[in-house]
């Protein structure tokens, strides 16, 4: 949820906080204050913030505040046709300002997302609503760190939130399986946004350039024109994500033509990859598709099974919940259920599989189609980008970097065009 930092001042409350505050007045300047006459005080406002509850209407929460019945209804249904306010949210915190003097209500605050607030001020016998967007200030920083356990646990000693993992995760997710892959000594620098409100950090905006240290190789990412490429202008995005679990999860049994079955102790096929992992871990669909059947599937308990184009298909077992149906079309990195322990297994994991026709495919093995490379006249500015960011990227040392402009460096490297 995002702070409101001048328009919901963080409450972090049970109940809620009252404020008193001046309205504001106009500029002036110093040189002319001796001139002026004295002013009477402004008049002030008492706010209330406060989140709201589970289970909560915008009239439950209005009215208990003071606002009659028929004022909610007259603000409610002047805000409907720029935003239906019976979608509030629980947990969501929302500010009223009323006049210190009379008590009079004054103006009604929501945060709608991470980029829009819902403003509606009363104006004599009627309310105004207008949405707005929150002016952010984006800072170009860096940051970097070393791997000593999970990147998650290495980005949080170096200061940052687990969505900064999984936005640097999600770049290279096509090459390299943040479960499995990453060793003890790996290692990240990364040039992004971060959005600030007031002088407060809100949230992170793009990745701009990163190179990661796995699998005793460096692998680039810079961004161009959304998308991410290497220093030779070659898509990272593929067909095919590396795994259906993005992080917390290990391998427990790989692709195999016998193997012993650790319930039913026979030696048969696993056609598959195991992937243990708490109940309840995320599971994404590795590529777009359409879900060809979701729900209980024996001894695999319940199973979603998706195909993809070029006859490919995905099966994904033992779930705990499914969140998907028949005949949906899901994308890249959809969740699409939960890990669980259905079906035939000794304990929460993922039976993840991928069949070519009617053939079974060992996940670790697959062959992945890349994605489109830079275009032959677009890659003169895609390289002069990448010099630059390249540049920063070598000499990170934290703080705040210059703001990144395209096509500020003549130099090229890696693929030229033809």
């Amino acid at each position: 949820m995002v702070v409101l930092a001048f328009v919901l001042p963080l409450a972090g409350m049970a109940g809620y906080r009252v404020l008193e505050h001046e309205q504001p007045g106009p500029a002036t300047s110093m040189t002319s204050l001796a001139s002026l006459p004295t002013l009477p005080s402004l008049p002030k406002f008492k706010s209330i913030v406060e989140k709201f509850r589970k289970n909560e209407t915008i009239t439950d929460a209005l009215t208990r505040h003071g606002l009659t019945k028929q004022q909610v209804l007259d603000l409610v249904q002047t805000t409907l046709p720029i935003y239906p306010l019976s979608k509030v949210l629980a947990d969501r915190e929302y500010r009223l300002n009323f006049w210190s003097e009379t008590g009079e209500f004054n103006d009604f605050n929501y945060a709608i997302d991470d980029n829009r607030y819902l403003t509606v001020y009363h104006d004599g016998d009627r309310f105004v609503p207008l949405l707005k967007k929150f002016e952010y200030e984006t800072r170009i920083e860096t940051v970097s760190g070393v791997i000593d356990d999970s990147l998650f646990l290495a980005v949080t000693r170096a200061g940052e939130q687990e969505q900064f993992a999984v936005d640097l995760s999600n770049i290279f997710a096509w090459d390299v399986d943040f479960n499995t892959e990453i060793q003890k000594g790996d290692s990240f620098r990364v040039m992004l946004e971060k959005k600030y409100l007031d002088g407060k950090f809100v949230k992170y905006g793009n990745i701009l350039a990163a190179d990661l240290l796995a699998l005793r190789k460096r692998f680039s990412a810079f961004r161009f024109e959304n998308e991410y490429y290497d220093a030779g202008g070659k898509a990272l995005k593929k067909s095919l994500l590396k795994s259906p679990l993005p992080f917390a999860a290990r391998i427990t049994s790989r692709f195999s033509r016998a193997r012993m079955h650790p319930i039913l102790k026979i030696v048969r096929p696993h056609l598959g990859v195991d992937y243990g992992a708490p109940s309840g871990t995320p599971v994404v669909a590795v590529a777009s598709g359409r879900v060809i059947s979701a729900g209980w599937d024996g001894g695999f308990g319940k199973s979603v099974r998706l195909r993809h184009a070029g006859g490919l298909e995905t099966v994904y077992s033992h779930l705990s919940v499914i969140r998907v149906r028949v005949g949906a079309q899901v994308a890249q990195s959809q969740v699409i259920g939960n890990v669980g322990a259905t079906g035939l297994a000794t304990g929460p994991h993922l039976d993840f599989r991928l069949m070519q026709g009617r053939s079974y495919i060992s996940p670790t093995k697959k062959i992945v189609p890349d994605a489109p490379p830079v275009g032959q006249k677009a890659f003169p500015r895609f390289a002069a980008l990448r010099d630059d960011l390249r540049g920063k990227l070598d000499h990170i040392s934290g703080g705040t970097l210059p703001v990144v402009q395209a096509g500020n460096s003549n130099s090229a490297e890696g693929r030229t065009s033809k």
